[in-house]
């Protein structure tokens, strides 16, 4: 005797719309972010700017231990770059940052009303000069205290702005 696989009347009366077991329970958990998409991709990039800023220093830190000092310099730019395009998107509302900012762009980002802001860019120019001054004999020429200096006020700047991110 072979059975009958098709579907009964019996079973079709008993089946009902398919819903997950947890649907229910998903329905009734409100939004976590009251914020709209637009502002929560912006506060997305934001984040991943500030990771990136900390994931550099900390990649920094392990060059200039290894007394590879010019890698050290690159990784205190991409550091700092990292939290002024944060600071950028923070400020201007845009999710795309420019791939370079200027000094007139860097300065209103770094200065506030108790701190000015013209030694932070000052400094974050000069990183940016050092880091891409092509040459092997600079690690030679670099002493390894100053380095070490260049690395502290990185970390000390990177503190502060990231103080600045809301």
């Amino acid at each position: 005797m072979a059975r009958n696989w098709s579907i009964t009347e019996e079973h079709y009366n008993h089946q009902v719309d398919f819903i997950p077991r947890f649907q229910e329970s998903y329905n009734s958990i409100q939004p976590v972010c009251s914020h709209t998409p637009d502002e929560y991709a912006l506060r997305n990039t934001i984040m991943g700017y500030h990771q990136h800023s900390k994931y550099h220093i900390k990649l920094a830190t392990i060059m200039h231990n290894h007394n590879q000092f010019q890698a050290c310099l690159i990784l205190c730019d991409w550091a700092l770059a990292s939290m002024i395009k944060a600071l950028y998107i923070q400020k201007y509302h845009a999710v795309h940052p420019p791939k370079e900012l200027t000094m007139n762009e860097i300065l209103p980002l770094v200065h506030t009303d108790t701190v000015p802001g013209l030694d932070r860019a000052l400094f974050i120019g000069m990183i940016q000069h050092m880091s891409t001054i092509e040459g092997i004999n600079q690690d030679r020429t670099i002493k390894p205290n100053n380095i070490k200096n260049l690395l502290q006020r990185t970390e000390e700047i990177l503190k502060e702005l990231e103080n600045r991110l809301e």
